[in-house]
């Protein structure tokens, strides 16, 4: 199943997404992304897997959120 990664730049702002076949180059993308925007504090970053029935299963997300 595809791996998405999407960019959030604010709440209802813009955000960027990019679809891989592969785990391992999509949570580089994550990571990459991280590293550039992670320091802005509006800043969302998610790493999700597309499941069968059509939804997303969250992998990881930048910040992370608390318990």
């Amino acid at each position: 199943m595809p791996y998405i990664v999407t960019l959030k730049f604010k709440s209802g702002g813009p955000r960027v997404t990019g679809t891989w076949d592969d785990e391992d180059p999509a949570d580089r993308r994550f990571r990459s992304w991280v590293g550039l925007y992670g320091s802005d504090t509006t800043t969302v970053i998610t790493l999700t897997e597309q499941t069968p029935d059509g939804g997303e299963r969250l992998i990881r997300r930048w910040p992370e959120q608390e318990a």
